[in-house]
């Protein structure tokens, strides 16, 4: 199975391809220059989105055998890698090189700043002219024309330049530009898309031109200045160039403004486009194999109803598992029903396979558990014992304390779990221990005699002077009063199991 994201990152390339190979057989040579860029511009959010959607193909299917998942889980689990060494140098990889793109950008915006900061600036209605000293071809960047400083240079021709490129801020090019070098920093490995970046630039001009022209300037006195800027040099690669495009193939497509017809029905075309995109970029459904249960059946279903989620959700869908896991095992551990018994291993056992299927699902494998029938070392069984004696030790202290028969008697149902709940964790771990409850009659005559003691210093502290050992005999007596109470829940228990 691949790596999510590299799978993303290539049904990503696979749109964009997709788009501009329809926008160059179908678009490119068409005069609708408005609706070709709304295409070029709503396909670039249409080709990062459509891959995560969760689509299933009506066309495509894959037979699942949830027997697998019986044999997945059967099968003994090792660790896997932190990180698989391809994986991690492609990761490497992609993002080193994805950050000199944006480095570059931020660059490219720094220069811009620096040449705004460094040359005389003046305002034309809403738009600052930048003049720059050095030969460079004019260009814009948002609301701001950068032209070169040239004595004797001709009106009609700045006028012409400035008409150009205000086409360029009025219609946000610049914008359009930002976020295609922001697809090219994600995309950088994927050849289509620097032909993408080249065909929005040159609707960009395509769309200036033909403003120039409805404004009334001279064609052919316009065309001869495409060709005197052709020979300056290039500044900024996003920056909106008056000879951004080669020459011949914008004088071609002005002569096509003239006579040709818009057609924008070809537009209306990208939809089918999108409709199949998402049919091809589809997950095939999933049909289960004959023979399987109902609970397997619903297993599967709701696995792929899970299937895109991310791996946050993993980890927070397996914490939840494994709370359920645990719940489950003490109510096993608790009941004495045979019946019940088999309807929590089911349980247990849907829940194994449903931890099996989403982590192989996302490429993981979990390391190796400590079944339940698995011994413990010493040490552990060690500190095991301590903690199930100072648990026990709390609980009686808890009844002891308790000020109201309801207490007490919730407290009494906690010991009798707490003691059946010992009893099988450590019959699982091999360790033999003498029983909990003794008889009756034993706990009785016990009872009788802790009784006897206590009214015994109960006399002796009224017949004592000092006071030292009234608080000494005083502690003997407390603690004797919980021992009391102590054998008598055990004696109650011990008489409802008889009965």
């Amino acid at each position: 199975m691949g790596v999510p994201w590299i799978d993303y990152l290539f049904k990503v390339a696979v749109t964009l391809g997709t788009a501009y190979l329809f926008y160059h057989y179908l678009l490119r040579n068409d005069v609708n220059f408005l609706g070709n860029r709304l295409f070029l511009l709503a396909m670039l959010p249409v080709s990062f989105l459509l891959p995560l959607a969760p689509l299933q193909s009506p066309f495509r299917s894959l037979t699942f055998d949830p027997a697998l998942l019986s044999d997945a889980a059967a099968m003994p689990k090792t660790a896997a890698p932190a990180v698989p060494t391809f994986a991690a140098i492609v990761s490497a990889l992609y993002w080193a090189v994805a950050a000199l793109f944006m480095l570059r950008i931020l660059f490219h915006l720094f220069h811009l700043y620096r040449l705004q900061r460094c040359h005389p600036r003046e305002r034309l209605h809403n738009i600052t002219l930048v003049r720059v000293g050095s030969p460079i071809p004019p260009f814009s960047f948002f609301n701001r024309i950068f032209l070169p400083t040239i004595k004797n240079a001709d009106a009609l021709e700045i006028q012409q330049i400035i008409s150009h490129e205000s086409v360029h801020i009025r219609q946000l090019h610049s914008l359009d530009i930002l976020v295609m070098e922001l697809v090219v920093a994600l995309q950088w490995f994927n050849p289509v898309v620097w032909f993408y970046r080249k065909a929005l630039k040159e609707t960009h001009e395509y769309l200036a031109d033909r403003e120039v022209i409805a404004q009334g300037f001279n064609a052919d006195g316009y065309r001869l200045l495409l060709f005197e800027q052709q020979f300056g040099a290039k500044l900024f690669e996003f920056a909106s160039h008056l000879k951004q495009s080669q020459i011949k193939r914008r004088i071609f497509m002005m002569n096509r403004m003239e006579g040709a017809v818009k057609a924008p029905y070809k537009v209306i075309l990208a939809l089918p486009l999108i409709a199949l995109l998402a049919l091809a970029l589809a997950e095939p459904r999933l049909i289960i194999a004959q023979g399987a249960s109902a609970d397997e059946k619903k297993e599967v279903v709701l696995q792929e109803e899970q299937k895109a989620m991310s791996d946050q959700e993993l980890k927070e869908t397996l914490v939840k598992i494994d709370e359920k896991e645990k719940m489950i095992k003490e109510k096993f551990a608790a009941t004495n029903d045979p019946a019940e018994k088999q309807k929590l291993k089911e349980a247990l056992d849907n829940l194994h396979k449903k931890r099996q299927y989403l982590m192989t699902g996302h490429g993981v494998v979990r390391t190796a558990e400590v079944k339940a029938d698995t011994q413990l070392d010493k040490e552990k069984i060690k500190e095991l014992l301590l903690k199930l004696d100072e648990k026990e030790k709390y609980l009686k202290e808890l009844f002891s304390n308790a000020d109201t028969p309801e207490k007490k008697e919730k407290i009494k149902q906690d010991l009798d779990m707490f003691y059946k709940k010992r009893q099988v964790l450590l019959s699982e771990n091999g360790i033999q221990v003498k029983s909990e409850i003794p008889t009756q009659e034993e706990l009785e005559k016990k009872l009788q005699m802790v009784h006897e003691k206590r009214l015994q210093i109960k006399q002796l502290i009224a017949d004592e002077k000092d006071q030292d050992k009234v608080r000494e005999l005083k502690l003997k007596f407390e603690d004797l009063g919980k021992l009391e109470e102590d054998l008598k829940i055990r004696i109650e228990k011990s008489a409802q199991q008889h009965s």
